[in-house]
């Protein structure tokens, strides 16, 4: 039997196709491979790029909460300011309202006074209370005045203040000396004063028919009387420390055509920018050229040049000033 004829020639042309399909098929292989490769890497940082998603997704929650919650408390914080600095307001115009502001200025007498709290509510006080003449015990009118202050700031300083000025109109209502309201106020405020508060307090009585003055001074600063300060004989101790203690007043026999002020230390003490005091010189120096002046104009003037001094400092006193002069008729 014959073996088949062979076309070399033909094998050789197939065989050199399917070498050269198996080199191409072999490099494809090779280009997917590597892309699958680089797919592999992509999912993987896709996988982390997730997780790291789902990661921040979750801080992200937490850190909404979180802010949710301090934007609930700074509500609750906001309206709770504002409800403190709405009672401190109303507080301030009760405390306020217990001042005098309407002025006698009839038989003679030029009366003038102000407070200005440092802060919403202060310590400070003055007052007065003018009394008719009464014939039958022989008087004429008189005028009952103090001023004082508070020790402590703040809301405390404030009840403690209000307690003073009542007690000092009640008993001046009475008809009482400078020097047996201060027995009687000191009795009262000492009374269950578990925190040891006080308060300095000046208090006078001015006879308007002859001028004579009744004092007693419990522990304040002293007045100037025409630009100087006053010569007191007893300074006593400040009101509420301690009960039934003694307290000593003294009489000037005619004050008519003198000028007296009354202050609180948010005067003298005043500070400004470089915690340098307003101090007693500058107040003798103003009160030198002003013995003529009226009242409210005295105190507009003290007023502004503290201000001045200050400089824009926050004060960190009560200031408290009243002016009076009576004059010969």
């Amino acid at each position: 039997m014959e073996a088949p004829e062979m076309n070399y020639e033909q094998l050789l042309n197939e065989y050199n196709q399917l070498k050269d399909e198996h080199e191409r098929l072999s490099q494809e292989y090779e280009k997917l491979g590597a892309e699958y490769d680089n797919l592999s890497l992509a999912y993987q940082d896709s996988l982390e790029f997730y997780d790291r998603t789902v990661d921040a997704h979750a801080k992200l929650k937490i850190a909404h909460e979180d802010l949710k919650a301090a934007y609930d408390q700074l509500e609750e914080t906001t309206a709770a300011k504002e409800r403190i600095e709405s009672e401190l307001r109303i507080a301030r115009d009760i405390q306020m309202s217990m001042l005098p502001s309407t002025f006698p200025s009839n038989n003679g007498l030029d009366l003038s006074a102000m407070m200005n709290p440092a802060k919403e509510v202060g310590g400070d006080l003055y007052g007065f209370l003018l009394v008719p003449a009464n014939e039958q015990q022989g008087l004429g009118e008189r005028l009952y005045f103090c001023i004082g202050d508070v020790s402590g700031k703040g809301v405390p300083a404030s009840l403690f203040m209000a307690q003073s000025a009542r007690l000092f109109r009640t008993l001046a209502g009475e008809g009482y000396s400078p020097e047996d309201i201060a027995v009687r106020m000191n009795n009262g405020l000492s009374e269950g004063n578990t925190n040891l508060m006080f308060v300095t307090m000046f208090i006078g009585l001015l006879y308007l028919d002859t001028g004579r003055l009744e004092i007693c001074n419990c522990g304040h600063n002293p007045p100037l009387i025409d630009g100087d300060f006053m010569h007191i004989q007893y300074i006593n101790r400040p009101l509420g420390i301690m009960g039934d203690c003694r307290f000593c007043g003294e009489t000037f026999d005619d004050v008519r055509g003198h000028q007296l002020l009354l202050y609180t230390d948010g005067l003298d003490e005043a500070e400004n920018r470089q915690h340098e005091l307003f101090g007693d010189k500058r107040v003798l120096e103003i009160m030198a050229n002003v013995s003529s002046d009226p009242s409210h104009k005295v105190i507009r003037m003290l007023k502004e040049a503290v201000e001045k001094h200050r400089d824009g400092a926050e004060p960190s006193d009560d200031l408290t000033l009243m002016c009076l002069k009576l004059e010969k008729i």
